[in-house]
């Protein structure tokens, strides 16, 4: 089990020190670039800057997020490409999201061209996405950057819901409706 883990941390750990390390070599000598609409995966956002060197992050929003990534200045500010997408549907459906990123690189590469490597940052569920991406997908990315990912899939969730219920039974009390009487999902 732990030498098929190495070759994962390695990934990694590349992935940030690639993310953190200044750009160099510039890979495109146009202007900015900033397509964005629907596709299969659903709306997507591409941020290509002046002087591009090459290097793209796909960026893989959490559980009822949006596909504004927090790193999108920070990227670009470095030459950095980044692609966001919304997902086909809503829901915990790492299964298509992992398709819908791979759909969002083809887009990319259509649009601008092929990047020299991608990395794939994901935050909650999308790190879910992240890390089936990398394993369902190997060499499709070369990297991964994945800020508390849920990696343990929706075992993890249900574990939240049961001690959740768990603590209203004993608490007495109803940790899911806020004082509206609506669900906190609800919005």
């Amino acid at each position: 089990m732990w030498t098929n883990m190495i070759p994962t941390a390695r990934r990694l750990t590349l992935a940030a020190v690639a993310l953190l390390a200044p750009s160099t070599a510039p890979a495109g000598d146009g202007g900015p670039v900033s397509p964005n609409g629907r596709y299969a995966g659903g709306q997507y956002v591409i941020e290509v800057p002046a002087g591009w060197n090459g290097g793209l992050v796909l960026y893989a929003h959490g559980f009822r997020g949006t596909y504004d990534s927090p790193l999108t200045s920070h990227l670009l500010d470095r030459g950095y490409a980044l692609a966001a997408s919304s997902y086909r549907a809503e829901g915990y459906r790492v299964d298509l999201f992992v398709e819908d990123m791979r759909a969002l690189l083809e887009l990319f590469i259509r649009e601008v061209r092929r990047p020299r490597w991608t990395i794939i940052h994901g935050q909650s569920m999308g790190g879910h996405v992240a890390i089936a991406s990398l394993e369902l997908q190997p060499g499709l990315y070369q990297g991964a950057l994945i800020e508390c990912g849920v990696i343990d899939g929706v075992g993890l969730a249900d574990f939240y819901v049961a001690a959740r219920a768990a603590a209203e039974y004993l608490g007495g009390v109803n940790l899911s409706r806020r004082r509206t009487g609506r669900p906190w999902c609800a919005g």
